[in-house]
């Protein structure tokens, strides 16, 4: 029906209704009759644009809602309507029918008609179908109203029955007219959520319990129907459903709502304004809402005309400004990853930000990044660049620290568990779960996460009730985790928890480690896997850092004493002991359990020395079980007890900084004392180690003081005890204790006390003269000697000569030495006499003399020189005539080495001379006038040089004859020489292949039977 005066347009229909004469009177009389009024569409949505994008430039699109039904029935006292437009338009005198709050589904598709009953269906907004929540009438002007020459357009005013506004409520969103427009103010999900939401308060899903869902009627100041589209004033707000809810509204075939408050005004079917406010968190945890807001502007197109345009403007508002994360269930390892017991967002309301993509589809590939309506960055809509919330962050001592951080808002009912079952009726939008979401929006850029303090002071763990700050560093960064997964124990395990942030990484300042490389700087670092998952008092050091890239710790041996060259690989953080080598057990999912690994302790000192060459590592053994448990509670107290406990030890080298008292500056310490063990079987082809360290124990003790003026003082002391020098089966040197010490402004001191010599194999007669050495060969009157290349010890001292009847002897002395150089290796010489001054020997008319010495350093002999000679002299006298003779014989004997040059590099040979010689000699002199003298000289020499070798023999003999004032001499010389062969022979050299080794091998061959 068309009236072109108001420009009325709609359709009548009657049920029950027939004509009789003029009226209108049921066709069966005690029967309901109704009449339906079918009004054009009432609302058009429109595409919106972002705000600051201009006015568009072309068409817009936009979608028309469906018709609008009006049911009425008529009541039985007016016994009919009389037949006219304007009697069916007096709607005042009718009954309102409403859809019953228990009834979604029409009883015919799109038909308005529920239960067989007729019912009013608006379709506002578009998509959107609602229906009266209460007893409404509506008010209308049957006959066309007109006023100064004009007519006003038709129109009704739905109005309550009681003043005040009228209540909506939404039974259904049209689902089945293709997609809706993705830039439209209301998102699919907000129609969902506008019929759950004003619906039943009492959602059944299948199977039970029911739910209890915030509902709350849509607020109509105004619903005016018009044949032009409906004026209208709607709001609603809706308070958070139960987050533990969520599986059961998923069970019914409802997305979990997450609509917080909706505002609609429209003219004549327009958009003016649409303010939509979806409640979710930030990836903090902090609530928070997602306000957007659509605006009908006018603005100049190009083309010089007025366009009216949607401008779409969104916003996060922060609902929550401060988040505890005292809630242990929530975290997988009971809160420990994260360091901050709550987080204040000082942002209220953040600047408009970029508006999500509206492509809702998911893309196929997993691993892609996902950006639509369902997770987003909260990005700023002036450059597109992340807006950094300011967050204050409380530690666990109380420390306030405050960041920038980007963050992701998402909405509740976004992140879902695809695991339960949903149900076959209807087309739910693809589930994605949270962790696969977050994932991907981490993806994007994961460095966004990382968030400056600038060195800002915080505890990233708990500190122990004894050591209040232990825990404490300066940050330069942390990097966060986006969400994290619930405990077992919690009652939806297996969800993700978005709002549960934890940090993932970071980068610290380690001041002992600082200190002791000379590199200042942040380090990165994570929290050690046995903190996470059991504590940090299970940890048998009470670690709960680990350094990402390990530091390799080497203090020079000037700093060590000599003693060891310690270098080892830091990379646990503990609370008391210090920066610490990971050294310990794991169990076979990888936490760390009491005991330390040899393995790991081994490789942690690849590399160390002891005593210049020794490799510290093989020499490493377990450490009993009782001292496994040190390091967790170590104070300076402790660590002395240790240190002067001769059984006490210290599993892994400490390394630890702590505050002077008074403020005086800081004291930065590595300590480590450990057993040593057996040394290991050498290698086919290899002499095993020089040093014997079974019952040996290692100490070390290294501080530095910085005084407020920057000023380092540092001491230093190191102790190897019970251990023992064996040089290759010539000598042993064992020392009871070897200790340094150095420290500012002084010489270092070294002392050994109990040095026992011992000589053995084909040296041990020279134990013979040990007994003349003092008990304590480095004690009192002994020297010392301390430069920049290294230690120097020793005693030396000569004994009286002694002559008993025709017994002399004389010249005898003794030295010992011990050198500790700092880059090499440890050597010892022993000395009986010198070459330069022999000792003498004189039995009646026999005498004779020599010396001996010996080098030896950890790498083998070195040099080792002796020499003796004797022989007999006589004289005769007889007055006319006189004479004498005499006769010596010596061998002298000596080892060493000698560097050459082949090609560019040195090598170093052995160099052994062995070396026998005869000298006789006489003379007869008669009355002083005839002299006659005879020399013979008889040398024999053997050198070898590495390989080469070779044997010379010399002879002189002498005749010198001397008459009155005439004297001849006469000298003969003879010498040969014989070179040696490059080496021995081979066994191939002596047995030639032909014939004699194939004629061996016959003889032993298999020979055949009969």
């Amino acid at each position: 029906m068309v009236r072109p005066a108001d420009m009325l347009v709609v359709d009548i229909s009657l049920v029950n209704l027939h004509l009789e004469g003029h009226r209108l009177v049921p066709v069966h009389p005690g029967a309901p009759a109704f009449v339906l009024a079918v009004l054009p569409p009432q609302h058009v949505v429109e595409q919106s644009f972002p705000v600051g994008s201009g006015p568009p430039s072309g068409p817009v699109k936009a979608f028309t809602a469906g018709p609008t039904t009006l049911a009425f029935s008529v009541p039985t006292e007016l016994n009919g309507l009389d037949l006219s437009l304007e009697a069916l338009l007096d709607w005042e005198r009718l009954l309102p029918l409403r859809v019953p709050t228990d009834v979604q589904m029409p009883d015919t598709p799109g038909s308005p008609v529920f239960r067989e009953v007729p019912r009013s269906v608006l379709e506002f907004p578009t998509r959107l179908l609602l229906t009266y929540d209460e007893q409404v009438g509506w008010l209308s002007r049957p006959m066309p109203h007109q006023a100064n020459g004009r007519a006003a357009l038709w129109h009704a005013r739905l109005h309550g029955t009681q003043d005040g506004d009228v209540q909506l409520r939404a039974f259904a969103a049209v689902g089945d007219r293709g997609p809706l427009l993705l830039d439209g103010p209301l998102s699919p999900g907000n129609l969902e959520d506008l019929v759950t939401l004003t619906g039943p308060a009492e959602l059944l899903p299948p199977g039970g319990p029911s739910i209890n869902v915030p509902s709350a009627p849509l607020m109509s100041e105004q619903f005016i129907v018009t044949p032009l589209g409906a004026s209208v004033h709607l709001h609603g707000a809706w308070a958070a459903p139960s987050p533990g809810d969520e599986p059961g509204y998923l069970r019914a075939g409802r997305r979990f709502p997450s609509l917080e408050a909706y505002d609609h005004i429209t003219g004549l079917g327009r958009d003016q304004y649409v303010r939509v406010v979806t409640r979710g968190r930030l990836s903090t945890g902090h609530l928070a809402s997602h306000v957007r807001e659509f605006r009908r502007v006018f603005a100049a197109s190009r083309h010089d005309e007025i366009v009216a345009y949607l401008r779409r403007e969104d916003r996060i508002i922060v609902k929550q400004p401060e988040v505890s994360y005292e809630q242990e269930r929530r975290y997988t390892h009971a809160g420990r990853e994260m360091p901050f017991l709550s987080l204040r967002i000082t942002d209220r309301v953040t600047p408009l930000i970029k508006q999500p993509s509206p492509n809702a589809q998911q893309p196929p590939d997993p691993n892609a990044p996902i950006r639509d309506n369902v997770a987003f960055w909260v990005q700023l809509l002036s450059d597109g660049s992340d807006y950094r919330f300011t967050l204050i962050g409380t530690d666990c001592e109380g420390r306030k620290v405050s960041f920038k951080m980007p963050l992701v808002f998402v909405p509740d009912g976004q992140l879902v568990d695809p695991q339960p079952p949903l149900p076959a009726h209807g087309e739910q939008p693809p589930l994605i779960d949270t962790e696969t979401l977050l994932k991907r929006l981490y993806r994007e850029k994961p460095s966004r996460m990382t968030c400056p303090l600038d060195g800002q002071v915080m505890a990233m763990a708990r500190p122990p009730a004894d050591a209040p700050g232990s825990t404490s560093h300066p940050v330069g960064d942390l990097t966060f985790g986006l969400g994290t997964f619930v405990r077992a124990a919690d009652a939806d395990k297996g969800r993700y928890m978005v709002g549960m942030p934890y940090v993932q990484e970071a980068r610290v300042r380690v001041q002992a480690v600082e200190q002791f490389t000379g590199n200042a700087g942040d380090r990165a670092v994570v929290f050690d896997d046995t903190y996470l998952e059991r504590t940090m008092e299970a940890h048998p050091a009470g670690a709960y850092l680990a350094l990402l890239s390990p530091v390799t710790l080497a203090l020079g041996a000037e700093k060590a004493g000599g003693v060891a060259s310690p270098k080892t690989v830091l990379q646990l953080i503990t609370a008391q002991a210090g920066v610490v080598p990971d050294v310990f057990k794991k169990d076979q999912d990888g936490t760390t359990v009491p005991g330390i690994d040899l393995t790991g302790m081994k490789a942690a000192f690849a590399g160390a020395t002891l005593l210049g060459v020794v490799p510290l590592d093989q020499f490493l053994q377990d450490i009993p079980q009782d001292h496994h448990g040190t390091l967790q509670q170590l104070d300076d107290a402790q660590i002395e007890a240790i240190l002067h406990d001769a059984k006490g030890l210290l599993p892994a080298p400490v390394l630890r900084v702590r505050d002077l008292v008074d403020g005086q500056g800081k004291e930065l310490r590595y300590v480590w004392k450990t057993k040593l063990g057996e040394r290991p079987e050498p290698q086919p082809g290899t002499v095993p180690l020089p040093v014997i360290l079974d019952k040996a124990t290692l100490t070390l003790d290294a501080r530095t003081v910085r005084s407020q003026d920057a000023v380092n003082k540092a001491t230093v002391q190191g102790t190897l005890t019970d251990f023992a020098l064996d040089f290759f089966k010539i000598a042993q040197v064992h020392i009871d204790e070897l200790t340094f010490r150095s420290g500012p402004g002084r010489k270092p001191d070294i002392t050994a006390s109990g040095l026992e010599l011992k000589f053995e194999e084909s040296l041990e007669f020279i134990n013979t003269l040990r007994s003349a050495l003092p008990a304590d060969v480095f004690g009192s009157g002994a020297y010392v000697d301390v430069d920049e290349k290294g230690v120097r010890a020793g005693y030396k001292f000569a004994l009286p000569a002694l002559g008993i009847g025709i017994f002399t002897l004389s010249n005898v002395s003794l030295a010992a030495e011990l050198d500790i150089p700092f880059n090499d290796a440890v050597s010892f010489r022993f000395s009986v006499a010198e070459r330069k001054h022999p000792f003498t020997v004189t039995v009646s008319l026999l005498g004779g003399g020599g010396y001996f010495s010996m080098l030896v350093d950890t790498h083998g002999p070195q040099q080792i020189e002796g020499a003796i000679e004797f022989g007999g002299a006589a004289a005769l006298n007889l007055g006319i005539a006189s004479g004498g003779v005499s006769i010596m014989a010596g061998i002298r004997f000596m080892l060493g080495k000698e560097k050459i040059q082949e090609g560019d590099k040195v090598k170093e040979i052995d160099v052994v001379s062995l070396t026998g010689y005869l000298r006789c000699s006489g003379f007869l002199c008669v009355l002083g006038i005839v002299t006659v003298s005879v020399e013979f000289s008889l040398e024999l020499m053997y050198e070898k040089h590495g390989h080469q070798s070779v044997v010379r023999g010399r002879g002189t003999l002498t005749v010198s004859v001397r008459i009155a004032f005439f004297s001849k001499s006469v000298t003969l010389e003879l010498e040969r020489s014989f070179s040696g062969a490059p080496g021995d022979p081979s066994f191939a050299d002596c047995v030639p292949l032909e014939p004699y080794w194939r004629e061996f091998c016959a003889a032993y061959a298999p020979q055949p039977h009969g």
